[in-house]
């Protein structure tokens, strides 16, 4: 489990010191005093707290993006596209298991994600991550090569922010992981910065 000082949620959420330490006093973000009087915050907390405020992070240096996906080649193939982007760090999984397991470890900004796959598919996949507060507020492409009537229907009903048909155009994909890491950045923070009170 990851701790962190006041000083780095401020820095993450762009506030002050003295704003988180009130905001930990108050009993909005969930906090605990070390032995020698300084606040530390788990990396779960200070999630759950940004997502139910939907506070952006700062922009990272990098933007994680997960793709999960059964066909190898494919994996592959996005993993080399998305990477040349120097400010993506990409990661892949090969089947819905594997993908949630790293979806909770790696907290990816956006989620690639194949629809039929065996096992666990995308449609469990992305109501789960969706029904999680911790994760529901990740982004979600869903890629599929079965384009019967309800498909795009039924995923975007699971949750997911954006829709692609396989065979994928390459130039297609980059735009539209930009336009959803877009949507990601451009968020508005909804809490209002507590007045008063000692820092």
């Amino acid at each position: 489990m990851r701790f962190l000082t006041t000083g780095e949620v401020g820095e993450l959420l762009q506030v002050s010191i003295p704003t988180v330490k009130r905001w930990i006093r108050d009993g909005h973000l969930k906090g605990f005093q070390t032995a020698g009087g300084h606040f530390r915050v788990t990396a779960d907390d200070l999630e759950r707290f940004r997502t139910s405020r939907q506070i952006p992070t700062t922009p990272d240096a990098e933007t994680r993006v997960l793709i999960v996906d059964d066909d190898q080649q494919l994996r592959q193939t996005l993993l080399e596209v998305l990477s040349a982007e120097p400010t993506y760090r990409v990661e892949v999984a090969g089947d819905g298991y594997e993908g949630l397991i790293k979806v909770g470890a790696f907290r990816p900004h956006l989620l690639v994600l194949d629809i039929r796959m065996p096992g666990l598919d995308g449609f469990q996949v992305c109501k789960r991550v969706k029904a999680d507060p911790v994760t529901k507020a990740m982004k979600i492409l869903a890629i599929t090569g079965y384009t019967e009537g309800t498909t795009r229907a039924q995923i975007l009903q699971a949750g997911a922010d954006g829709y692609l048909e396989k065979p994928l155009s390459l130039v297609v994909l980059q735009a539209e992981v930009a336009r959803l890491l877009r949507d990601v950045s451009s968020a508005s923070a909804a809490l209002p910065v507590p007045t008063g009170g000692r820092a």
